[in-house]
C-alpha cells in the first residue's frame, strides 16, 4: 500500500513538473516572440467573429421551452398542418384601479360594463388598416381578422340565385316578408316599411368572442352585421325573425308560396328541376331561419336600467339555467331562453359560457351556487392564425392574389400593434380617454393582451442589453484601474494591461456568438442576456490572476536580483507567470466546459442552447487569454523593465520615469545563475503594491490565523448551504409565470398579474386520427364523458360534447329529424356532408378543408374544440389516439 501511494505521488509529481515545464516554456516563447501568438489569436477570433453574419434569434415559445423530442411538438405540428394553428387571442380586462386586496375588491358592475363597451367598440368601429397589393389599396377591419363562422354561399347577398347560388338568403327574404304580412292580419298591425330588402344576405357573421355583454341587449351594439340587425327590426310586438319562425310552426302557407316562387324562378329561366329539389330548398330555407332565430339580442334584457344587484341576480339566474340544462346537445336551451326571455348567458353558438373566464375575483355563497361578488371583467376575441387555411382563402378572394407567410404574419402583427396603440392610453389613464384621472372610468383599471404580446416579450428579452454591457465594462474598468494603479511608482502601475484584458474578453464573447451562429445555434433570451455578463465575469477573474502574478514577479526582489540588468526581455517573469497561472486558467476552462456541456443534455432547447453558447464562449476566452492577452502581458513586462510609466498615467507622470523608484522595492539580493525551479515558493511570496492588495494582506488575510474566525466562517457557510439546499429542494416551483418573465410595469406584465390572480384560463384541443366515427360514436361519447368528469367542478364548465363538432352535428341531425346518436353508419357521411354546407355546420368548419370523401380513414377529425383567453402563452395540445 505504501509503495502504491509512493508511486502515485511520483506520477502526480511528474505530471505537475511536466505541466509546469510546458507552460514555463510557452511563457519563455511568448516573452521572446510575442507577435507570433498575438497575430494567430487575432486571426482566429476575428475569423470566428465573421460568423455573426449568420446570426438568428429565436422567439418562438414552443421552440424555446418545449422539451426536445417531446410528443407535444409532433402533435402540435400535426394539429397546425390540418387545422391552421391555434387562434390569435386578444383580451381586455376591467378591474378596480385602487384596490390591491382581492378580498375587498368589488366592481361597480354597471359602470365596469360601460367601461368595457367604451374600450371595445372602437376596435370594431374605428380601427382600420390599409394594405396595398398589385397597385390596389384595400381597407381591413376587425371582421377581416377575427375568427367567425363561415357564411355559406347560399346565405350571401344577391338578386340572382341562379348565378350567385344564394338560394337560402333569397328564399328567406320571401319567407320572412310573407310571414310578416300574414302575421299582420292575425295581430292587427301595419307591416308597411317592415321587411327584408331584395338582395338581402349575410356578408359576415359576428366574431368568436367571450363577453359578459352578450348576456344583455347591449352586446349587439358592436360586431353585429346589418343583415342580422335587419332580422331583428320590430314588426308589431315581435321581430321579423320571430314571425318567420312562429308563423311557419302552425301554418305552411308561406312555405307553399315560397315553393311556387322557386318554381317560377326556375321556369322563367328555363331550368328543369324536380319537385323534390324545390322541397329541399324550402326545407333548407325554413331550417336556416330557425338557426337565425336562435341568434341575436332582441330577446335579451338591457342592463342600462338595472342596478348592480339586479345585474348580479341576472348572472346567477343564467348560471342556474346552465346547471340544469340538458346535456344532450340536441336540446340546446337557447330556444327556450328566447321564448321565455330567460337570462341565458350564452356564447354565439348557444353554448355555456365558462364563468371564470369572463368574470374574475368571483366569490360564492356558502352553498357555492350563487355569486356574491365580482372583482373583474374580461372580454376576449379569437383572431385567425396567419397559417389558417380559411383565412388564407379569405384573403386570396379579397385581394385577388396570394399573400406569402411573411406578408400574412406582418399583416396580423400590424393589426395587433394598432390595437395595442389604441388600448395603451386607456391603460395608462391618459386624459380625454374616459379612463383619465377624475374621468368617468378613472377608478377602473384596464389591462389588455394580444397574441403578439408574448412574442414581444421574447423579442424584447432577445435584444442584447448593450447599455447594460457597457455599464458593466465601465464599472469593471474602474475597479481594474484602482486595483492595479500605483501613483507612487507609475512604472509598476498596470491599469492599461488590465483594461486591455477586458477588450480581449469582449473579443472572445463576440467570437463565441459568431461561432455558434455559424453552427446554426440561434440566440435565445437566456444566451443574449446572460452569456455576455457571465463570460465577462469569468474573463475578468483570469485577467486579475494573470496580471497580479506578473506584477508580483516584476516587483519581487529575489527575481530581480537574478535578472540581467541589460536585458529588456522579461523571459524569467513571463516563464514564472505562465507556469503558475497557465494551468489554473486552462483547467478552469475545462471544468467550465465540462459543466456546461453536461448541462447541455437538458431536453429544454433554451437551456441546451445557452449551455452550448457558454461552453464555446468560455473555450474561446481561454484561447484569447493564451494567444492574445499573455503576449500583451509580455509587452507590459518589457515596459516595466524599460522603466516606462503606465500609459494611463502618462498625462500625469510623463512617459518615462527619471530613475527607478528603489524605495518601492526591497534591496536586491544578487543570485548567480539562471537555473532555478519555476515552482520555488520563495519566488511567489511578494505581495503586490496596489492599495487593494495591501489592504487585503494587512487586514483580511491575518483573520485566517484566528481559530475563532475559521469556526465562524465554517458555521456561516454551513448555514448558507443548508438554507439553499432547503430552498432548492423544498420551495422551487416548476415553471415560470408570465408575470415573472415580463418587464415590470409593461402592459404584458400588468395584464399577466391581473389574469393570474383573478381569472381562470385554458385552451384545450383533443384530436383523434384514423377514427371510424360512424361505428365508434358510443366510444367517443364515453371519452367526452370522461373528459367532462375531469373538468367539471363548481362553478360549472361548458359541456365538452356541446362544444364539439360531433355535438354540433347531432344538433343538426335533431333538426333534420334523425336519431341521436346517428345510426347506422350508412347515414352518417351523407348527413355530415349536408351539415358541413349548412349555416349550423359552418359555425364549426374553421379547420382545414376536409377530404373525407376521398380518404376518410386518413383524415383527422376534431373531437373537441374549447377556446378561451390564455394566461400562459404556451398552449398544450393533447392528442388522444383511438384505434
Amino acid at each position: 500500500m505504501a509503495k502504491a501511494m509512493e508511486r502515485a505521488r511520483g506520477i502526480l509529481g511528474a505530471y505537475h513538473s511536466a505541466m509546469n515545464e510546458l507552460f514555463a516554456s510557452y511563457g519563455s516563447f511568448v516573452a521572446r516572440y510575442p507577435f507570433v501568438p498575438l497575430i494567430l489569436g487575432v486571426i482566429l477570433l476575428g475569423g470566428l467573429s465573421i460568423g455573426l453574419v449568420h446570426v438568428k434569434k429565436e422567439t418562438d415559445l414552443e421552440k424555446l421551452w418545449v422539451e426536445q423530442n417531446s410528443r407535444v411538438v409532433k402533435e402540435r405540428q400535426f394539429f397546425n398542418e390540418r387545422f391552421g394553428g391555434t387562434p390569435r387571442v386578444e383580451a381586455v380586462t376591467i378591474t378596480s384601479a385602487n384596490s390591491t386586496d382581492l378580498q375587498d375588491d368589488k366592481l361597480d358592475l354597471k359602470l365596469s360594463m360601460d367601461a368595457m363597451q367604451a374600450a371595445i367598440k372602437p376596435l370594431f368601429n374605428e380601427l382600420k388598416i390599409n394594405l396595398t397589393t398589385d397597385g390596389t389599396t384595400y381597407e381591413l377591419r376587425e371582421n377581416d381578422f377575427c375568427e367567425r363562422p363561415l357564411v355559406p354561399q347560399s346565405m350571401k347577398p344577391g338578386n340572382n340565385p341562379l348565378v350567385e347560388h344564394n338560394y337560402i338568403s333569397w328564399g328567406i327574404v320571401r319567407l320572412a316578408n310573407c310571414s310578416v304580412k300574414a302575421a299582420s292580419t292575425l295581430f292587427s298591425f301595419n307591416p308597411a316599411g317592415v321587411g327584408l330588402p331584395d338582395g338581402w344576405g349575410i356578408e359576415w357573421l359576428p366574431c368568436i368572442k367571450l363577453s359578459l355583454a352578450d348576456c344583455f341587449k347591449e352586446g349587439g351594439d358592436y360586431d353585429y352585421p346589418l343583415a342580422l340587425q335587419q332580422l331583428e327590426q320590430a314588426a308589431g310586438r315581435y321581430s321579423i325573425i320571430d314571425y318567420t319562425v312562429y308563423y311557419n310552426q302552425f301554418s305552411n302557407f308561406c312555405q307553399i308560396e315560397l315553393a311556387k316562387t322557386f318554381s317560377a324562378l326556375f321556369q322563367g329561366n328555363r331550368v328543369d328541376v324536380t319537385s323534390d329539389f324545390i322541397g329541399q330548398l324550402v326545407a333548407g330555407t325554413v331550417g336556416s331561419a330557425q338557426i337565425l332565430f336562435s341568434w341575436g339580442y332582441r330577446w335579451r334584457t338591457s342592463y342600462a336600467n338595472m342596478t348592480n344587484s339586479q345585474i348580479l341576480g341576472h348572472i346567477n339566474a343564467a348560471l342556474q339555467i346552465a346547471r340544469t340544462a340538458d346535456r344532450n346537445p340536441t336540446n340546446a336551451p337557447i330556444e327556450s331562453c328566447i321564448l321565455n326571455k330567460a337570462p341565458c348567458c350564452m356564447t354565439w353558438f348557444g353554448l355555456h359560457s365558462p364563468v371564470l373566464t369572463a368574470l374574475g375575483s368571483v366569490e360564492w355563497d356558502a352553498a357555492g351556487t350563487n355569486i356574491t361578488k365580482i372583482g373583474g371583467l374580461r372580454w376576449a376575441l379569437n383572431n385567425f392564425h396567419q397559417q389558417h387555411p380559411v383565412w388564407k382563402t379569405y384573403l386570396q378572394e379579397k385581394f385577388n392574389t396570394t399573400l406569402d407567410d411573411s406578408q400574412r404574419n406582418d399583416l396580423t402583427t400590424s393589426w395587433e400593434s394598432l390595437m395595442i396603440n389604441k388600448l395603451d392610453p386607456l391603460r395608462q389613464h391618459k386624459p380625454n380617454t374616459g379612463f383619465g384621472t377624475s374621468e368617468q372610468y378613472g377608478d377602473l383599471q384596464l389591462e389588455f393582451s394580444m397574441w403578439r404580446s408574448s412574442d414581444d416579450v421574447i423579442a424584447d428579452a432577445n435584444k442584447t442589453p448593450i447599455w447594460q454591457i457597457i455599464c458593466s465594462v465601465v464599472f469593471v474598468s474602474i475597479y481594474c484601474f484602482f486595483a492595479f494603479v500605483n501613483f507612487g511608482d507609475p512604472v509598476h502601475s498596470h491599469t492599461w494591461v488590465a483594461m486591455t484584458g477586458l477588450s480581449v474578453v469582449t473579443f472572445a464573447i463576440v467570437a463565441g456568438f459568431g461561432l455558434t451562429s455559424a453552427f446554426g445555434i440561434k440566440i435565445t433570451p437566456l444566451a443574449g442576456s446572460v452569456v455576455p455578463f457571465l463570460a465577462l465575469g469569468l474573463g475578468v477573474d483570469d485577467v486579475f490572476v494573470l496580471v497580479n502574478i506578473l506584477r508580483n514577479y516584476l516587483e519581487d526582489p529575489k527575481l530581480q536580483g537574478i535578472s540581467s540588468q541589460d536585458s529588456g526581455v522579461p523571459e524569467r517573469e513571463m516563464r514564472l507567470t505562465v507556469a503558475l497561472a497557465g494551468p489554473s486558467v486552462v483547467l478552469t476552462t475545462f471544468s467550465v466546459l465540462a459543466s456546461f456541456f453536461i448541462s447541455s443534455l437538458n431536453p429544454i432547447p433554451v437551456v441546451r442552447w445557452f449551455c452550448w453558447q457558454m461552453g464555446i464562449t468560455a473555450t474561446l476566452h481561454t484561447c484569447g487569454m493564451l494567444l492574445i492577452f499573455i503576449p500583451i502581458m509580455s509587452f507590459d513586462a518589457r515596459r516595466v523593465k524599460a522603466n516606462i510609466n503606465d500609459p494611463n498615467l502618462w498625462a500625469f507622470c510623463r512617459i518615462r520615469s527619471k530613475s527607478p523608484n528603489t524605495d518601492s522595492l526591497p534591496s536586491k539580493t544578487q543570485i548567480a545563475g539562471d537555473d532555478f525551479p519555476v515552482d520555488d515558493p520563495s519566488l511567489q511570496e511578494h505581495v503586490g503594491s496596489s492599495p487593494i492588495s495591501k489592504a487585503v494582506a494587512k487586514y483580511y488575510a491575518p483573520l485566517f490565523e484566528s481559530n475563532v474566525f475559521k469556526i465562524f466562517t465554517v458555521i456561516l457557510f454551513a448555514g448558507l448551504l443548508a438554507s439553499m439546499t432547503y430552498l432548492g429542494f423544498g420551495k422551487v416551483q416548476r415553471g415560470l409565470k408570465l408575470s415573472d418573465i415580463t418587464l415590470k410595469g409593461s402592459y404584458q406584465n400588468t395584464y399577466a398579474i391581473v389574469t393570474e390572480d383573478r381569472f381562470l384560463s385554458y385552451e384545450i384541443y383533443y384530436v383523434t386520427t384514423r377514427v371510424d366515427l360512424p361505428n365508434n360514436q358510443d366510444q367517443i361519447l364515453q371519452v367526452y364523458d370522461r373528459l367532462q368528469y375531469n373538468l367539471t367542478q363548481a362553478p360549472i364548465q361548458p359541456w365538452i360534447l356541446e362544444s364539439s363538432v360531433l355535438g354540433n352535428l347531432y344538433l343538426y341531425a335533431n333538426a333534420s329529424g334523425e336519431a341521436y346518436p346517428i345510426q347506422p353508419a350508412a347515414k352518417f357521411y351523407p348527413l355530415e356532408q349536408a351539415w358541413s354546407s349548412s349555416l349550423l355546420g359552418m359555425t364549426h368548419m374553421l379547420g382545414a378543408r376536409r377530404e373525407r370523401e376521398r380518404e376518410r380513414e386518413r383524415v383527422p377529425s376534431i373531437l373537441s374544440f374549447m377556446s378561451s383567453p390564455q394566461v400562459y402563452y404556451l398552449c398544450l395540445i393533447c392528442i388522444v389516439r383511438t384505434k
